[in-house]
């Protein structure tokens, strides 16, 4: 964020340098005006700032894809523990099998 420009100041400084004073409150006045309205097309030209909707459509976002990686994380626990008592089950019978 910009500072803001204090014109009584700048005056003053140029007045004790040697200005007369109805210049250095001209100059002043300028220079804060510049600055005032440097500061506002600063803050008015941030494109690149999230919005209160922006976060609220990035926060569906990432639970919309936490509600998919736990169904993704289940299926593959059930189909690991299928295969592990399908492996057990044709142990069992391979061991049935041999005398």
């Amino acid at each position: 964020m910009a500072a803001a420009f204090d014109t009584l100041a700048a005056a003053q400084r140029m007045e004790d340098a040697g200005t007369d004073r109805k210049h250095a409150e001209a100059v002043a006045a300028t220079a804060g005006e510049a600055a005032g309205s440097a500061a506002a097309a600063a803050l008015s030209d941030r494109t690149d700032m999230a919005t209160k909707a922006d976060l609220a459509a990035m926060k569906a976002g990432l639970a919309t894809m936490e509600s998919r990686m736990l169904e993704r994380i289940q299926a593959s626990e059930r189909r690991t523990y299928a295969a592990v008592f399908a492996a057990a089950g044709l142990l069992f019978a391979a061991l049935k099998l041999v005398p």
